[in-house]
């Protein structure tokens, strides 16, 4: 058997698994036991396994099917286990909301300052340390094509919306209308540019390559959504075991308050690894770099949008009822995620990022996250830092130009 079939084998074995370990021990991830532990270490490996293989279609398929539906699935798949642990937060805050409504925010603002305070800066700085391992001078500077202004202009919409979600205090359904709205339209604009040219056999590793390498296309797209399909089931059965035994290990090892940490640092952490893995290999191949850096901001763009907006939907079937998710509990996460959000977006304006701005995203997002009641403070010196940037940047603001001239010029070529 090659390597690569072992691969796809031993993810494969590993969720069966720990799904059928699920199916027979899923009541004890709500009571602390010896057998809680080794269902968190099943769901675990499962949620990674079934991530990898995730991430794997999600890279073959966009030299497989064209790049609109491509971007489709990938924009999907690619949040797919971050989707799955907070609808089963959501659900349990419905059942449950004085033990679980507080964790709603957890997930998601957690997912999202992984990718822009640690994900983005980590991307630069291996690109850096990649080029000077080869003894040639590493790059300061990620820069984005014209038409990745897409991407960056979608992300800044999204995120100045958070700031009607922070003052209301609540998620509503009119949020999720909004908020599907912004992320449909996103896709709808990426279905408009021209196909992948970057070579797969530079781009992708082993397993996702022995994919496109498929005799023909029908193959291809039956292994790609084959793998969506099995991963998704998998997903299905093992997100709320994986939940609560996180947050049961949490509350009986540290305490009631180490449940939301946990759900908000550990569970995406874990469930976003496989793509990390995969943004860091391009980005030690340096000029793939700008490929990684977008890959965090497409995915940026749909936690902000589509993972928040599925909130009010599955409390509403957990409650019965239509009514407001509470924020209140953790007003100050949103906030603070919004305001990174936004300086994240503002270093972009001029599509690119530079060692600074990688610098000063992973300082503060690393002094708000040790650091708890630091935290509104650190949503302040992020928005005042959004504005010192826009007051340097004001002359090299080019995001808003090219997003304009990429609708003309791909647009105009459909109509």
């Amino acid at each position: 058997m090659s390597r690569v079939l072992r691969n796809y084998a031993g993810l494969t074995v590993t969720c069966i698994v720990g799904v059928a370990f699920v199916l027979i021990f899923a009541a004890s991830s709500t009571s602390f036991s010896s057998l809680t532990l080794i269902l968190a270490l099943f769901t675990f490996a499962s949620v990674i396994a079934a991530a990898m293989m995730i991430a794997w279609a999600a890279e073959a398929s966009q030299y497989s099917i064209s790049q609109g539906l491509a971007l489709a699935i990938v924009a999907i798949v690619q949040t797919l286990p971050e989707f799955f642990v907070e609808g089963a937060i959501a659900w349990n805050a419905g059942q449950d909301p004085v033990g679980w409504l507080p964790n709603v925010t957890a997930n998601f603002t957690g997912a999202n300052r992984l990718l822009t305070g640690l994900g983005w800066p980590l991307i630069l700085f291996t690109a850096m340390l990649s080029r000077s391992g080869n003894k040639r001078s590493g790059p300061s500077v990620i820069a984005l094509r014209k038409e990745q202004s897409i991407e960056v202009v979608f992300m800044l919409g999204a995120t100045l919306y958070y700031v009607l979600i922070w003052l209301r205090g609540s998620l509503e359904l009119i949020d999720t209308f909004v908020l599907l709205a912004a992320f449909l339209g996103y896709l709808w604009v990426l279905s408009r540019l021209p196909s992948e040219r970057q070579d797969p056999r530079e781009a992708l590793d082993a397993s996702p390559r022995a994919i496109v390498e498929l005799g023909t296309r029908k193959n291809r797209v039956t292994a790609i959504l084959g793998l969506f399909t099995f991963s998704g089931l998998v997903f299905v059965f093992i997100s709320t075991p994986f939940v609560d035994s996180i947050n049961t290990i949490a509350v009986a090892l540290f305490g009631t308050g180490a449940g939301f940490f946990f759900i908000q640092w550990i569970a995406p952490f874990l469930s976003e690894f496989p793509e990390k893995v995969t943004a860091f290999h391009w980005a030690r191949k340096v000029k793939l770099a700008p490929m990684a850096l977008l890959n965090f901001v497409s995915s940026a763009v749909n936690e902000l949008t589509a993972l928040v907006a599925i909130i009010p939907i599955i409390f509403a079937f957990s409650i019965g009822a239509i009514g407001p998710v509470s924020l209140t509990a953790h007003r100050d996460e949103v906030l603070l995620t919004m305001a990174q959000s936004l300086y994240a977006c503002v270093c972009l304006m001029d599509l690119k990022y530079d060692v600074r701005n990688a610098l000063q995203l992973f300082g503060l997002w690393l002094v708000s996250t040790a650091f708890v009641e630091t935290r509104f403070a650190i949503s302040i010196v992020f928005l005042l830092a959004s504005l010192v940037e826009l007051i340097i940047q004001r002359r090299r603001i080019t995001v808003f130009s090219s997003f304009k001239h990429t609708l003309q010029q791909y647009f105009s070529r459909h109509s």
